[in-house]
């Protein structure tokens, strides 16, 4: 009698997705589509993707329940100074309402109070599953960040979504959290378009503290020391106080991540200092 095939154990990944459309198109993003492409195989196997969007906050846990997602381009905004193909964008990939039930029932037992929606998907998803997986053949399952009062309880709040979201990765689910390592839309707008602006040596500190609390092995210390990100070197530099969501999906990552040493999988310097930042668990 055959044994059952043991499922493997996806991973955890944290993504810097980049500046809105522009890593997709743009001729100076070639060593990002690059980069996002070497790492493609890592979701190769697994289920489904969980993706957890910056771009989607909200203050109990949001799942995207449509079979067929449409996308939408949340950055209309900036219709003036993007070109024309970044509202000419397609992602067709396949959503997953049988897994978005599951996590909400999940996440109800551990005390959520979870909402599945009909919501298409936002940037935040379909650029970098565009590059890594363009061929669309793995489902993805969208879902929101949690917002707090203030920057510490939005980063416990996300620490506790990212433990009860871990528990898929056993059964062949991979998390990831889409955001930015380093995020500040005012200043990188203005250096991405022109004014010569660099980053500060404190801001590559920052990168340096994401990587050691990646490197921790003990999951409460490393709860511990993220909840203490706030005064780490060149946080307010990274991200804003009280603008932190492109935070809180390396928050949700490095939590699902569990017990064991996670890795900084890749960094990528823009030509303006620009950090992207990549982890594994």
């Amino acid at each position: 009698m055959s044994q059952p095939q043991q499922i493997k154990r996806a991973p955890a990944i944290f993504l810097s997705h980049g500046a809105g459309p522009l890593p997709v198109f743009a001729e100076d993003h070639e060593s990002y589509r690059a980069l996002l492409r070497k790492h493609s195989h890592l979701l190769g196997g697994v289920k489904a993707i969980i993706l957890f969007s910056a771009h989607w906050e909200t203050d109990e846990p949001r799942i995207s329940g449509l079979e067929s997602p449409a996308i939408f381009y949340d950055y209309e905004h900036m219709r003036d100074v993007l070109p024309k193909q970044a509202f000419e964008l397609q992602y067709d990939a396949k959503g997953d309402a049988g897994l978005a039930k599951s996590i909400a029932d999940r996440l109800r037992s551990a005390g959520f109070s979870p909402v599945i929606e009909d919501r298409p998907w936002d940037h935040g998803v379909y650029v970098p599953m565009s590059i890594m997986l363009p061929q669309g053949n793995i489902p993805i399952v969208e879902m929101s960040v949690l917002k707090g009062q203030t920057d510490l309880e939005a980063t416990e709040k996300n620490f506790r979504l990212g433990e009860v979201m871990g528990t898929f990765r056993d059964e062949g689910y991979a998390v990831v959290g889409s955001g930015g390592s380093w995020h500040d839309f005012r200043r990188g707008a203005a250096a991405y378009f022109g004014d010569g602006s660099k980053l500060t040596e404190e801001e590559v500190q920052f990168e340096e503290f994401l990587k050691d609390i990646a490197e921790t092995k003990d999951l409460e210390l490393r709860k511990k020391r993220l909840c203490a990100w706030r005064e780490a070197p060149g946080n307010v530099e990274a991200h804003v106080i009280g603008e932190a969501e492109h935070f809180m999906p390396y928050v949700v990552a490095a939590a699902s991540g569990g017990q064991g040493a996670g890795r900084r999988l890749d960094i990528l310097w823009l030509p303006n200092g620009m950090p992207y930042g990549f982890y594994i668990w």
